[in-house]
C-alpha cells in the first residue's frame, strides 16, 4: 500500500483512535482540530522537513486552566509540542510514517504526540 491521499479516509482512522491514544491534544485543542492536526502531519511527513501548527484556546474553556497557546511541530521521525512556552520533544529512529499501513502510521503519529505531552507533564 502507498501513501493514502483520501483525506476523509485519513480523518476516519485518526478519529477512531485519537480519543484513546492522544487525549491531551483533544483536551487542549478540541477533537476536530486534533483530527485535522493528525491528518496534516500524515499528509506532509514525507514532503516537509518540519511542519508546525499553532492552536489557540478552545472557546468557552476555563481560561485559568486552559493553555494560552499550543503548538505541534512534526518532523520526519518525531514530534515537538509547546504549551504556554514550555516545550517537549519525542523522537524515534524511524520515520513517523512508513506509508505502508495507514492505521500504523496514524497510531505512530498520535502516540508520538501523546508521548511528547507526557514528557512535558512528567
Amino acid at each position: 500500500m502507498a501513501k493514502v491521499t483520501d483525506l476523509n479516509a485519513i480523518a476516519d482512522v485518526a478519529g477512531s483512535i485519537i480519543d484513546d491514544y492522544c487525549p491531551t491534544l483533544v483536551e487542549f485543542v478540541g477533537r476536530t482540530q486534533a483530527i485535522f492536526c493528525v491528518v496534516a502531519i500524515y499528509t506532509t511527513n514525507d514532503v516537509c522537513k518540519g511542519y508546525g501548527q499553532d492552536f489557540t484556546p478552545l472557546e468557552g474553556g476555563d481560561v485559568n486552566e486552559a493553555p494560552q497557546k499550543v503548538s505541534v511541530i512534526s518532523f520526519e521521525n518525531g514530534i515537538s509540542v509547546i504549551v504556554n512556552s514550555h516545550s517537549s520533544r519525542y523522537q524515534d529512529r524511524f520515520s513517523l510514517c512508513g506509508y505502508v499501513d495507514l492505521s500504523e502510521d496514524i497510531a505512530s503519529i498520535v502516540n508520538s504526540i501523546q508521548a511528547a505531552f507526557d514528557r512535558l507533564n512528567g
